[in-house]
């Protein structure tokens, strides 16, 4: 239970900080030079992203649900696999539109693409296992924590990640007692929280 309460703690620090936003946008560096943060960068597709894509100007293919695959590409109606990933969506809709257009498959379309929710998963030893919206950010123990925690049979020692067929597995005591270990969540991740042999 004082797992469960110290993982909602930080869980509810992070939230308060996130929606308090940042008081200064500049810090100084240790050489004494000013960072300036006002600049955000557009959100770069990766891999597993679900997008929406919407068209004008196409009668057969009016909107499209895909998921970009894991090599970074997506496949279209008349088209070559577009690479997508690297890309704002901006930058994707210019792409496609120009691929139909330069491959003189239609004259006139218009492009509209839509990065959907992401999500990740949580199994095995947690009060509430299932699948979960990705929160910019969210961490290995915050996922842990928005699945309500660890049942009591969870074995904290063997909590596993599976990201693309590949596996890691983590050690929460050791993440808990130094969070600079914490994992940062990707969507699509699948969180194993193994059950403990007594």
């Amino acid at each position: 239970m004082n797992i469960i309460f110290r993982l909602f703690r930080i869980y509810i620090v992070i939230i308060i900080f996130i929606l308090s936003g940042c008081v200064s946008t500049d810090i100084k560096s240790d050489d004494g030079n000013q960072i300036s943060f006002n600049k955000i960068e557009a959100y770069k597709l990766k891999p597993l992203d679900p997008l929406s894509i919407r068209f004008n100007g196409i009668r057969e293919q009016q909107g499209l649900e895909v998921i970009i695959d894991e090599g970074g590409f997506i496949s279209l109606l008349h088209l070559e696999p577009i690479k997508a990933a690297g890309l704002t969506t901006s930058e994707l809709e210019e792409k496609i539109e120009r691929n139909y257009i330069d491959g003189e498959i239609y004259r006139n379309v218009s492009v509209n693409v839509i990065m959907t929710s992401k999500i990740y998963y949580v199994q095995g030893e947690v009060m509430q296992p299932g699948q979960f919206q990705l929160a910019s950010g969210t961490t290995l123990l915050q996922a842990i924590a928005t699945a309500r925690g660890y049942s009591p049979y969870a074995n904290e020692k063997k909590v596993t990640i599976t990201r693309q067929e590949k596996i890691s597995q983590y050690n929460m005591k050791e993440i808990e007692k130094d969070p600079s270990l914490d994992i940062k969540i990707e969507a699509g991740d699948v969180i194993k929280v193994w059950e403990r042999w007594y």
